[in-house]
């Protein structure tokens, strides 16, 4: 598991580093990732102490209707447990970059409202093209070092309503 982890975590800074600052753009960036998680995790086992799962993700970057209802990343997930359950699930990712300000000037809380009305469980994912240390809530309060960060978008919008746009 932990190497899964840490694989993801150098799949996020290749992408950032190699887009910054030609290319850095959300739907860019958006797309190199949907392309390195359908690698990664097509027909994966991982293992974690005593038991394992295959895990099997579709990656899609939407567009159009469907961008506009559902966000930028939809992922069609099948969980295969080792007691032969089987979990499928969808998540929906709306995507935003930091700007040469360091903020994520394209939030938009009303975007953001219509998303999670369509999808209530969705989740934004901020790309930023510095790394940053961020505080870990699970399993500790230990800290990691990344250039992306995701957030249940109901739980996103509490905070950006908080904050005004420069301070994100």
């Amino acid at each position: 598991m932990r190497q899964t982890v840490n694989r993801l975590e150098t799949i996020f800074s290749e992408i950032c580093n190699s887009s910054y600052p030609y290319e850095w753009d959300e739907n860019h960036i958006s797309f190199l990732l949907m392309k390195q998680l359908r690698e990664l995790f097509s027909r994966k086992t991982i293992h974690f102490q005593h038991w394992s799962k295959i895990v099997d993700w579709h990656s899609f970057k939407n567009r159009g209707k469907q961008e506009t209802n559902f966000g930028d990343i939809t992922l069609l997930v099948t969980v295969q447990f080792t007691s032969g359950e089987v979990f499928r699930g969808v998540v929906n990712i709306e995507a935003k970059r930091s700007f040469n300000s360091e903020n994520f000037e394209s939030v938009d809380l009303p975007q953001l409202n219509r998303i999670v009305s369509n999808a209530p469980y969705s989740h934004l994912l901020l790309y930023n093209h510095k790394r940053q240390e961020l505080q870990q809530k699970f399993p500790d309060e230990s800290t990691w070092k990344s250039h992306f960060w995701i957030s249940p978008i109901n739980t996103a919008k509490q905070m950006f309503s908080q904050i005004g746009n420069n301070d994100n």
